[in-house]
């Protein structure tokens, strides 16, 4: 047997080792970001305008489009809000979330009931990204990154840094 590879061995192997364990080191998640993924389990509260929540969860899944406002070519916030209100409730809602965070009655967030509408400044305007309260602490929306409709839970961290208001449209 060869005994004269036996240190070079060693090393390539304490080297592999070492880098193994950086590389897993370095890759901690970051606890301020959204998350990707829909809860399990999430179900929709009781609430004047529920339709509009039980209607938009139809479309979990579906792409983001920026300035989509069908199934067929996909959604982005307001235009998963503007179509989900329109089928469900018979409400000619405003296509941008600006102008529907004007519609309705403003409520606290404590107040909120499935299928109210949460707004968030998301870009450095107030009202640039709305969603639709599910019950507990989900909302239901179409947002860019990560580029599908999900829910997501309004208390962490990342979204009630950017909570504008909620509102009940009917």
């Amino acid at each position: 047997m060869n005994t004269t590879n036996r240190p070079y061995k060693a090393r390539i192997w304490l080297i592999m080792s070492i880098f193994l364990f950086l590389s897993a080191c370095a890759t901690t998640p970051n606890r301020n970001k959204r998350p990707s993924k829909t809860p399990q389990n999430v179900s929709v509260g009781s609430g004047p305008n529920r339709a509009l929540a039980v209607y938009a969860m139809k479309f979990l899944g579906t792409p983001y489009k920026y300035g989509g406002s069908s199934p067929s070519e996909g959604f982005d916030c307001s235009g998963l809000v503007q179509y989900s209100a329109k089928k469900s409730l018979s409400l000619n809602l405003p296509r941008r979330s600006a102008d529907q965070a004007n519609y309705g009655q403003s409520i606290n967030l404590s107040q909120a009931k499935a299928g109210d509408l949460l707004f968030f400044n998301t870009d450095g305007q107030p009202y640039s990204h709305v969603g639709i309260y599910v019950g507990q602490t989900y909302f239901i929306h179409a947002p860019s990154s990560n580029g599908e409709v999900r829910v997501e839970d309004y208390s962490k961290t990342y979204w009630t840094q950017r909570f504008s208001s909620a509102r009940r449209v009917q």
